[in-house]
């Protein structure tokens, strides 16, 4: 069977959802429907998916990141493989095709976060290249 790799579409919402749950987090098909619709014309900004005889097996986000203090990165915003497909090479086919879009469009950095929970990404990284760079703290406020 082959992978391709392709931008999503509002038709892939219902398995993006589903995807995104395996992850632990709380979001049915209409949020993501709603993300999905702020994010479609952001420029620098792309979601991609990795689609396999009709299924959504993997999905990747990478947005463009410019702050004063740090070097203009692409960064990956959330990537995820279905957990019954996981080390079949489809997370890493998912970051080239990122790669090679960032490429084209003048980035030379990509950068990504991963919670310390997620050990297997702690392997899954370095592998592909990247450097482990800093640890640090996550900070929230809900403004109502």
């Amino acid at each position: 069977m082959m992978l391709s790799v392709r931008p999503m579409t509002a038709s892939d919402v219902p398995a993006v959802a589903e995807l995104t749950q395996q992850l632990g987090y709380e979001v049915g098909p209409q949020d993501i429907a709603y993300r999905y619709k702020e994010l479609v014309d952001v420029v620098g900004s792309v979601v991609l998916v990795a689609e396999e005889s009709g299924d959504i097996v993997g999905w990747i986000q990478a947005l463009d990141r410019v702050l004063l203090q740090e070097k203009r990165v692409l960064e990956i915003g959330g990537l995820v493989v279905d957990t019954r497909r996981r080390g079949e090479g489809i997370g890493a086919s998912l970051v080239e095709a990122i790669a090679e879009w960032a490429r084209q469009i003048g980035h030379t950095t990509l950068f990504v976060r991963s919670n310390v929970a997620r050990e297997g990404a702690h392997d899954f990284y370095p592998a592909l290249g990247f450097v482990h760079q800093k640890t640090s703290h996550t900070y929230v406020m809900e403004l109502e």
